[in-house]
């Protein structure tokens, strides 16, 4: 294990941090193991921290008008969860539930704004991430919109190959936007091809 916050993040993310980063990571971030099934953020409520997933896997997801869990997105080791907040102000439009236990570096939105004031460093790790987390999700809308189950599936098994068998087959079912039912025979019927 490492000694700090930004031991984490350099690391994990291939950075080299300046030593104001440094400081203020290592101040007021902190390292802490979520276990599975702990909600870091509830839907309707305002989003504090962004979580890096250092080690384990989280699940955003949306509670829809009808009570149902609606899978969103996923996010594995070297990604941060609960970014919203770095788009948004307000009310979370999702919660983030971790799926296996997770060691996370919690960094709170005030640190990365004060961050952003110390200059270009931090905006830059702030934009290349964002980037990523929009074109995720332009990628995923796109499917849904537009590709049959079957391409969805196999879009899917590319993206998210290395967590496939780690995460339930109901939330890549909800994900891909089917019936577990459907899943099961997408899988069957991609065996026999």
């Amino acid at each position: 294990m490492f000694d700090k916050p930004s031991d984490y993040l350099e690391v994990g993310l291939n950075l080299s941090l300046g030593e104001d980063l440094k400081h203020i990571f290592n101040s007021t971030a902190t390292v802490k193991r979520v276990l599975k099934g702990t909600n870091v953020l509830n839907q309707g409520e305002i989003p504090s921290s962004l979580y890096y997933v250092h080690e384990g896997i989280m699940r955003g997801y949306y509670i829809d008008s009808l009570g149902n869990d609606v899978t969103k997105c996923f996010a594995r080791e070297r990604e941060f969860a609960c970014s919203e907040g770095l788009r948004k102000p307000g009310e979370a439009s999702f919660s983030v539930e971790s799926l296996e236990d997770s060691i996370c570096v919690i960094i709170p939105y005030s640190s990365i704004a004060e961050g952003v004031k110390k200059g270009n460093e931090m905006t830059d790790i702030i934009n290349k991430y964002s980037q990523k987390a929009l074109t995720d999700a332009e990628r995923h809308t796109r499917a849904l919109l537009t590709k049959s189950a079957l391409d969805r599936y196999i879009e899917f098994k590319s993206a998210y190959s290395i967590i496939e068998d780690r995460i339930s087959q109901a939330h890549i079912a909800s994900y891909i936007g089917v019936r577990a039912s459907s899943l099961s025979r997408i899988k069957r019927n991609l065996k026999t091809e």
